[in-house]
């Protein structure tokens, strides 16, 4: 207040109250930090002692359908019918049957009778358009896969994909580790093998043998050692059901 103000006369120029009612200073930040391109230095202060959000990532493919069911087309609607035939397409490892319990599971508010009758829609679907795949019952739930006459087909691309070059080092390793396996890493020059260790590796590499710690031959200790031995990829790439099936090492080759 100057000298020559009295003291109920209202302040003016700088010290004069605004005609609006004034500016908080909460404002006056944001007002400021609007103008100067940044953001307001109170509102981040306070979005930083927020508690962080517990957030559950699991999948749920009910959400993703609506998620996405925005911007499909009518044609291919996301819905649990399409749900479930993209489920049979990828597929459960080695063909096994994708049972309706376990699709419910994935969808809310879908039952396992609900899946059954979807499934078989599919199957007349697939039917009556001649599709070169179908959708069958198979024992506790549902499998796609293709007609008997294209069947050809895909044990072709099947073999192709087993097959495997190895050389004669390679081919002798793993001769020497099906027929006296589990064999200790130490012991296969003992057993006539004169292979590399860059050829174990390979083997190993390739899925057709596998290194695993057991303990050592005549050994009481509780020490384990390194041993190789064959894997389930072996069987396929070699179509053996069991090691059973192996030819006896003492015959001649048929």
């Amino acid at each position: 207040m100057s000298p020559s103000q009295k003291p109920d006369e209202p302040s003016a120029g700088f010290q004069a109250t605004p005609a609006d009612g004034g500016m908080s200073i909460d404002r006056l930040a944001q007002a400021f930090a609007a103008m100067m391109g940044e953001q307001d230095p109170y509102q981040a202060a306070a979005s930083e002692a927020a508690p962080l959000a517990q957030v559950d990532t699991s999948p749920d493919l009910d959400e993703a359908a609506c998620a996405a069911d925005n911007t499909a087309d009518d044609a291919c609607r996301i819905s649990p019918r399409s749900i479930l035939e993209a489920l049979l397409f990828v597929g459960l490892p080695a063909g096994a049957p994708l049972s309706s319990r376990r699709v419910a599971g994935l969808m809310r508010g879908v039952r396992a009778p609900e899946i059954d009758a979807l499934a078989e829609d599919l199957a007349r679907q697939y039917q009556s358009n001649n599709c070169p795949y179908e959708v069958v019952s198979q024992e506790n739930g549902w499998v796609m896969r293709l007609r008997a006459e294209y069947r050809q087909f895909g044990a072709v691309l099947e073999a192709r994909t087993r097959r495997v070059r190895l050389d004669a080092a390679a081919l002798d390793a793993l001769a020497l580790v099906a027929w006296n396996q589990p064999v200790a890493r130490d012991r296969l020059a003992e057993l006539g093998c004169d292979a590399s260790p860059a050829v174990l590796r390979q083997l190993v590499r390739r899925g057709l043998l596998e290194l695993v710690k057991l303990p050592a031959d005549g050994d009481d200790t509780e020490e384990e050692v390194p041993h190789f031995r064959t894997t389930p990829r072996f069987l396929d790439v070699f179509n053996l059901r069991t090691l059973a099936d192996l030819p006896d090492p003492h015959e001649p080759p048929r």
